[in-house]
């Protein structure tokens, strides 16, 4: 049964608005994927779904060393027999070289990492199969991460943080085509994306983070809905940054589903994801399926099974279809709205 934790206490208006890709420094570690630090290799298979018959689509896994840092990735598509693999060289504990190989020889490449004195990542540079190379830069302010700039789309992303040095925004300023200059802005709390916009104040999106449940929205063009919005923007401009806000992640997203829940005709959504956990040995919550829900539809589109394999061999999961745990993705929809 689908557990759906509901806003007890109002705070402010729903302060939201979301996402984007972000692009930061590279992904190596079992924490940056959600996985526990004595992860081994996760093993994911995604399963297509239609009239409750599941095709297995694409099957994936993870290597971690006894770092916890990722040793290699791939990917392989089943229907059209494409794949992937990554591989990651390590020096001095410090990621120097990531090899991407694919059954499209075209898209390999190779990522060579440069680092400062104090060992900060300050370059990326990417070596294309045709013989081009793209360079993505660090650069770091009071000893943490301050801008990313990449010669590809001449995007450039600012970090801000708060006094105790917590992230709570990112802004992106973009060249289009045309020359003009798109900056939208991206806010944070624990780490989690919960609102975006694009400056100047358009396209609102917000992000819920909420048990086992993770919905993306995006706001219609509502004038009174935009009023109460921005007012929460400035108030979280305010406090983010002196560490002052007056709720944490959870009570936000509490507050966030309430408005949706009650605002369906004000909201699109763009995403919505279900998941399920087993706790290991030691307590510590496993994913071991995902389901994306086909928002036109109201149906689970495709699932994900995870299996886990932690350094003492121990197993969490299977990636086998699971008939038992697919009834009860569908069941969890009917407790979630959609428009």
């Amino acid at each position: 049964m689908l557990y759906i934790n509901k806003p007890l206490v109002l705070c402010i208006l729903l302060l939201n608005s979301p996402a984007f890709l972000a692009q930061s420094l590279p992904q190596i570690n079992v924490k940056d994927y959600e996985f526990e630090s004595n992860t081994k290799q996760v093993e994911i298979t995604t399963y297509n779904v239609e009239n409750d018959s599941a095709v297995a689509l694409e099957i994936s896994s993870y290597s971690f060393n006894n770092e916890g840092a990722m040793e290699s990735y791939e990917l392989r598509n089943k229907q059209n027999k494409s794949w992937g693999k990554e591989k990651n060289t390590y020096k001095k504990g410090r990621l120097h070289k990531k090899s991407g190989k694919y059954s499209n020889s075209t898209l390999n490449k190779k990522h060579y990492y440069t680092y400062d004195d104090n060992d900060y990542l300050i370059n990326e540079q990417i070596r294309l199969n045709n013989g081009n190379t793209n360079t993505v830069k660090f650069e770091y302010k009071d000893n943490l991460l301050h801008k990313i700039s990449s010669n590809v789309d001449e995007t450039v992303i600012t970090h801000h943080y708060t006094q105790k040095e917590h992230l709570f925004k990112k802004v992106y300023s973009k060249k289009e085509v045309d020359k003009t200059n798109v900056i939208s802005n991206h806010f944070y709390l624990e780490n989690k994306e919960i609102f975006s916009y694009i400056a100047p104040k358009n396209h609102y999106k917000a992000h819920i983070y909420n048990e086992n449940v993770y919905i993306g929205f995006e706001l219609i063009n509502d004038e009174r809905v935009k009023s109460k919005l921005d007012k929460g923007i400035q108030r979280f401009n305010q406090e983010a940054p002196k560490d002052n806000l007056p709720f944490n992640l959870q009570k936000h997203c509490n507050q966030t589903w309430q408005f949706y829940d009650k605002n369906l005709d004000k909201v699109i959504p763009f995403e919505i994801k279900i998941y399920k956990y087993k706790k290991d040995a030691s307590g510590n919550k496993i994913k071991y399926a995902e389901a994306i829900v086909d928002i036109k539809t109201k149906t689970i589109s495709s699932v994900s099974f995870y299996k886990t394999t932690f350094k003492n061999n121990n197993v969490v999961g299977s990636t086998a279809f699971d008939k038992n745990i697919f009834s009860e993705f569908k069941e969890d929809i009917t407790f979630i709205n959609i428009p």
